[in-house]
């Protein structure tokens, strides 16, 4: 709180706004993810988990409407499962991608298919998790994708 009240102080001299300088505190905004996945039992752990690692998270139960949420939720990452019903979060990773107004929030693919890390680079998805995951895992691949971003 006090740093974020010290932020306002310093935005407010003149001198500071003429050379264009703003004060800001991202490290106290919580990070927003978007969660996609078919499986209800996953939303739910990896939304609890997150939320209480103080992230904000929203969940999707199916990639139809990825990227619509994508652009209104504004994530900072993308929980993508590869297998989702009747869709292909490949195909919706390289969409996401090809989309130059979200084309730079970090999509990490997540699937029980061992073989898919090895097709990273072709749907540009920033990482790969397999599932099952260890939840250790997932935090600190968001936290490294986030600082990198």
């Amino acid at each position: 709180m006090i740093i974020s009240q010290l932020c306002i102080i310093l935005n407010d001299i003149p001198a500071i706004r003429q050379l264009g300088i703003v004060f800001d505190t991202p490290f106290l905004r919580m990070a927003k993810v978007l969660v996609v996945d078919d499986d209800v039992d996953i939303l739910s752990v990896v939304k609890i988990l997150l939320s209480s690692q103080g992230y904000k998270v929203h969940t999707l139960y199916n990639g139809e409407h990825t990227f619509e949420l994508a652009k209104t939720f504004q994530p900072d990452i993308i929980l993508l499962d590869v297998g989702l019903a009747g869709h292909d979060g490949r195909e919706i990773c390289k969409g996401l991608k090809d989309d130059a107004t979200i084309k730079d929030i970090p999509v990490i693919l997540f699937s029980a298919m061992p073989g898919i890390k090895e097709t990273l680079s072709k749907y540009d998805a920033a990482d790969f998790i397999a599932k099952p995951f260890d939840v250790y895992d997932l935090v600190e691949t968001i936290k490294k994708h986030l600082k990198a971003a």
